[in-house]
């Protein structure tokens, strides 16, 4: 059965992890959260982290008694991923699922933990994504390209961050965290002045857009001083604020707050030479910028100071390292256009719409380079 289909635009959904628990060294208590759960589990992980938790997953499992199985996440998150995880298990039979590592390795635990219908842990290790704390998880084509979005019918039992594992992650993935972050606010606000639905194919409830709001101001304060201690192993207070919103604000933001056009944009913005190896919170980052601009306005001062602090695009030039043509936003914009969440905005969107403001971001855009 859809997980979807007990929901509908008659009512409000909020949804979330059973626990969210942060802080430092929390990787060598993971095996205590996992036993409340069950006696075995399965750990789902990224082959190129694998080598920096595994030893520690494993000791903190053996001293709560949690019998383990290690399977390696190559990297390819496609329809068959899941099965092929199934196969490799085989005959083993965990409890729990203990999905490691960035967003793919993350969704590549939440596939199997659909298919063999297994509770659900997640460790994130490096900040560059929500995906920790909901219940979709993404599948690929062959090419890279996002091709579906499935959904669990529970979100994770427990999101388990360790932020001294976070801190030690390249700062460039942080700064991708800090642009998919940094657009829910506003993409919970459109949705709820729309008639837009949230990814529960609800109506968003009030507390969800808050938390939303909160995880914008949060990132405004503290966004910048936590991408400072990004990569150095040492998380501070501004980092701990600032992941915190990136993880659980923003997971809970967008899953209950609703997304808007900087989601639906990342759809057409892999059909441009240049845009498609970029991380995902860039091309999120970028979307802002056009959300800004359908309603009305700019990119504030304070969220341009930031974006220039950690290195984020404001134009496709900024996103792609070249012009762009404009046959090259329309196509943009048409692959994005059927998106549902385009639906999600305080009034009703265009193609064309859609095609201007892209096209007088990017002409600003060219004058600045000129002039400079």
């Amino acid at each position: 059965m859809d997980p979807l289909a007990i929901f509908d635009a008659s009512m409000q959904v909020f949804g979330a992890p059973g626990r969210y628990v942060q802080g430092r060294d929390l990787l060598d208590r993971v095996g205590s959260f996992v036993a409340q759960l069950g006696k075995s589990g399965v750990l789902v992980a990224d082959a190129q982290v694998l080598p920096l938790i595994e030893a520690r997953v494993k000791a903190s499992c053996r001293q709560a008694g949690v019998g383990l199985e290690v399977l390696p996440f190559s990297g390819q998150l496609l329809a068959d991923t899941a099965l092929q995880l199934d196969q490799t298990l085989g005959a083993q039979l965990p409890e729990v699922v203990i999905a490691a590592g960035g967003g793919r390795a993350i969704d590549a635990g939440k596939a199997l933990a659909d298919r063999r219908g297994l509770r659900l842990v997640t460790v994130p290790t490096v900040a560059s994504n929500d995906a920790p704390t909901s219940k979709n998880y993404v599948l690929y084509d062959e090419h890279g390209h996002l091709s579906e979005v499935r959904h669990l019918p529970y979100n994770p039992d427990f999101v388990v961050v360790d932020t001294v594992l976070l801190a030690g992650a390249p700062q460039a993935m942080f700064a991708a965290g800090l642009g998919d972050a940094l657009s829910k606010g506003a993409e919970a606000l459109a949705c709820a002045q729309g008639q837009g639905l949230t990814m529960f194919m609800a109506r968003p409830p009030r507390i969800a857009t808050l938390i939303a709001a909160t995880c914008h101001d949060t990132l405004l304060v503290h966004g910048a001083a936590a991408y400072d201690a990004a990569g150095s192993g040492q998380p501070t207070a501004d980092f701990e604020f600032a992941v915190e919103a990136m993880i659980l604000m923003a997971g809970l933001g967008f899953e209950s707050g609703g997304l808007s056009v900087p989601h639906a944009l990342t759809r057409g913005l892999s059909l441009l030479h240049g845009a498609a190896p970029m991380p995902h919170g860039h091309e999120v980052a970028y979307g802002l910028t056009v959300h800004h601009r359908l309603l009305g306005g700019r990119l504030p001062d304070d969220m341009v100071a930031l974006y220039d602090h950690v290195g984020l695009p404001r134009s496709l030039r900024e996103l792609t390292g070249r012009a762009v043509t404009t046959k090259q936003i329309e196509a943009v914009a048409r692959a994005a256009m059927p998106v549902r969440h385009m639906l999600n905005f305080p009034r009703l969107l265009g193609l064309s719409d859609l095609v201007a403001a892209m096209t007088t971001i990017e002409a600003e855009a060219e004058a600045s380079v000129s002039v400079s």
